[in-house]
C-alpha cells in the first residue's frame, strides 16, 4: 500500500507541474505531498505491525493498533473537511483559471500553459 501510495504522489506531482500558472496557490500540489508523507508513515506502521506480531509483543501490538486508530480519526477528519471546503476550492480555481483565459495572448507564460492543456485535453 505504501509504494502504491508514493507511486501516486510522484505521479500527481510529475504530471501537474506544468499547471502553475492555473494552479498559483503554492499549496496547490500539497495533496501529493501529504500522499508520499502518508505512504512513508504507512511503511513504518507496517514495520511496527510486523516486529510485534513477530516478537508476539502486547505493547507493540497495542501502539500498533492506537496508531491505526488516529490515523483512521485522521482520515475521517480529511474527509469531512475536503468535503466542507469543496465548493471554496472549487472557486477558487476556477477564478484563477478564468483570469488566465483573459490573459491569453500567445506570447506570455500564461499562454503557454493553456496551449499545454488544450494539447493534453
Amino acid at each position: 500500500a505504501a509504494a502504491g501510495l508514493s507511486y501516486v504522489g510522484g505521479y500527481v506531482i510529475n504530471t501537474y507541474k506544468s499547471y502553475d500558472n492555473f494552479l498559483q496557490d503554492k499549496y496547490a500540489l500539497l495533496p501529493a505531498v501529504i500522499i508520499i508523507c502518508v505512504a512513508v508513515v504507512m511503511f513504518i506502521i507496517g514495520l511496527i505491525g510486523c516486529c510485534a506480531t513477530f516478537r508476539e509483543s502486547r505493547v507493540g501490538l497495542g501502539l500498533f493498533l492506537a496508531i491505526i486508530l488516529v490515523i483512521f480519526v485522521a482520515e475521517v477528519s480529511a474527509f469531512v473537511l475536503g468535503f466542507v471546503y469543496r465548493e471554496k476550492v472549487k472557486t477558487d480555481v476556477q477564478g484563477t483559471m478564468h483570469s488566465v483565459f483573459e490573459k491569453y495572448d500567445g506570447k506570455n507564460p500564461e499562454s503557454t500553459v493553456v496551449d499545454y492543456l488544450q494539447e493534453q485535453v
